[in-house]
């Protein structure tokens, strides 16, 4: 994505503003000095939307690595490189601040078995026209 990003992130604390407003103006300087430019990286401010239920979750996190495919950036998601998505199906290592297991729990059933799940789950979109949109 060039113009903007999306994070699947949980908190125990209500403060996702102030953390977000420190990681894309701390982005923002160092992406500014390093490339000798000036002013805002992305295309509009930062903007949350509270996820209630597992389903949504599901479907928020379905969303999240089908943006690059549908955007025509890549065809496949795990062919993001700044995705989870490889993380999340067991084709990829987590990250350190990644919790690559919250699928499982979601789903239930053992880790293979939920990360196959996944994977299906967004292959099913795939399918149904996502990379058409």
């Amino acid at each position: 994505m060039t113009t903007h990003y999306h994070l699947l992130v949980q908190t125990p604390q209500a403060n996702l503003d102030r953390a977000m407003h420190r990681l894309n103006s701390g982005y923002a300087h160092w992406f500014n000095k390093r490339h000798g430019c000036s002013g805002h990286l992305f295309k509009r401010r930062y903007g949350a939307e509270l996820v209630t239920t597992e389903s949504y979750l599901l479907h928020v996190a379905r969303y999240i690595v089908l943006n690059p495919v549908r955007a025509r950036i890549c065809r496949d998601p795990a062919d993001w490189p700044w995705s989870s998505y490889r993380a999340h199906i067991g084709a990829g290592r987590p990250t350190a601040f990644l919790d690559a297991d919250w699928i499982g729990r979601v789903l239930g059933g053992d880790v293979a078995w939920s990360r196959r799940r996944f994977r299906q789950f967004v292959e099913d979109e795939l399918s149904n026209g996502a990379r058409h949109h």
